[in-house]
């Protein structure tokens, strides 16, 4: 039985006002960033506010023409979407511009179109269509293999550009196989392969292998202890097995980063560590966007008058560090404003997700939650100095056609989809 709700059905308010809230809020930032002198508004192509509202206007018709489009449709075309979006990432490979050392994009006159940004939304459905088949079980190692291919390849493609941190948003794709049944202890591999590749990184292979050999140690006494296997019995201990792996895993992180890695890149992992001085060209960044987001205090210096705006301290202020304007203008209650409002969504979205009776939009909308919280998570610690600087937008609200355009695909597709289950009662 079909219930009517109007042309676009019943699409979820709060977390289209959150949508609207987080793209004027970051034009504001951008304007600001970019016209600090101007009493008013000029619009000019050659300014990136007035590219940006460009790219909005843009938005809205994507929005327009996904809210018309029935929500069954996304999971008929996955497949097309998902190969097109592979396409693009091989055509970057082949005839992609190199910017700011990643061969990222692809250049059509004048127009510049970043396609690891679609990649995204196209590996979401991918992932949700492979999931929901019947008879998958990620308790079973049968299950995993081509999901997980259909996840990664992508990230794969994205790494030969190569663009780190686009790349690093794909990890996002295990928290939605945990959700929908992957054994918990990947969870715990995957945080116990980040602490030793911080060990690798910080030590000597010597410190990281005596650490590993205490660790496995340990273990094996606590097991003594309480399960009393005798000492024949501790070679085949899975302790023994997961201390090699732990590492092989080290030493194939330290070969990455000494083969693999930019040298930019590697002085940005070596700041964080604390291994050279902040005051370093690639530290200079992170060190005013601190200054920045510290001198606006508790309700900010104003908008449009922040010092640091102004005369442009900031490398990338209006893409990667855009809330460092929100610091310094907005102060503490505009940054507390602006987490809250992606909080929300994010939350808003995972709601959403969790009520969806088929389960295709239920694990896309898991999906586009996951990539959210990774990109939010990442672009915030990295300019307050938390991780190290590896360049991805804050979604919504830096500066960039391909990041809004996909992001807003990404979220009305999901959106769409659940205005169609409030139509079917």
């Amino acid at each position: 039985m079909q219930r009517k709700s109007g042309w676009f059905g019943k699409v979820d308010g709060l977390s289209l006002g959150f949508y609207l809230f987080l793209v004027v809020f970051g034009w504001m930032n951008i304007y600001a960033t970019v016209n600090p002198a101007l009493d008013g508004f000029g619009w000019d192509w050659n300014n990136e506010a007035g590219r940006q509202l460009f790219f909005i206007g843009l938005s809205l018709l994507l929005i327009l023409v996904v809210l018309l489009s029935d929500g069954r449709l996304y999971e008929v075309i996955t497949p097309a979407i998902y190969i097109a979006t592979l396409l693009l990432l091989l055509a970057v490979l082949a005839v992609g511009k190199e910017v700011g050392g990643n061969k990222s994009w692809l250049v059509i006159g004048s127009f510049g179109l970043q396609p690891s940004e679609f990649a995204k939304m196209g590996t979401a459905l991918m992932v949700a269509k492979l999931l929901s088949q019947r008879n998958v079980d990620l308790r079973r190692w049968r299950s995993r293999w081509i999901p997980a291919m259909g996840a990664f390849f992508p990230m794969l493609l994205i790494l030969l550009q190569p663009d780190t941190g686009s790349a690093l948003v794909f990890f996002g794709f295990l928290l939605v196989f945990y959700r929908e049944g992957l054994p918990g202890y990947f969870i715990f591999i995957g945080l116990g392969a980040i602490v030793v590749s911080v060990l690798a990184l910080a030590f000597t292979s010597t410190t990281v292998l005596v650490v590993i050999s205490l660790a496995v140690l340990l273990a094996l006494l606590y097991d003594r202890l309480h399960r009393r296997i005798t000492w024949r019995t501790f070679i085949r201990h899975p302790a023994i097995w997961y201390g090699i792996l732990a590492f092989a895993w080290g030493l194939a992180v330290n070969q990455v980063f000494n083969t693999i890695l930019q040298p930019h890149q590697k002085l940005r992992v070596q700041l964080l560590l604390g291994q050279v001085d902040q005051p370093s060209a690639a530290g200079y960044q992170t060190a005013q966007s601190l200054i920045a987001i510290g001198s606006g205090g508790f309700i900010g210096k104003g908008f449009a008058h922040g010092t640091q705006t102004k005369l442009n301290f900031v490398p990338a202020q209006t893409t990667d560090y855009i809330f460092c304007t929100v610091g310094e203008e907005w102060g503490f209650l505009g940054s507390f404003i602006v987490l809250f409002a992606f909080a929300g969504l994010i939350w808003r979205i995972l709601f959403l997700a969790e009520r969806q009776k088929e389960a295709f939009s239920r694990i896309y909308g898991f999906g586009i939650a996951a990539i959210l919280l990774i990109h939010f998570i990442v672009n915030i610690g990295m300019t307050l100095g938390l991780v190290p600087v590896i360049g991805i937008p804050l979604p919504f609200f830096s500066y960039g056609g391909s990041s809004l355009w996909a992001f807003t695909l990404m979220l009305f597709v999901f959106l769409r989809m659940d205005a169609h289950r409030w139509q079917t009662l």
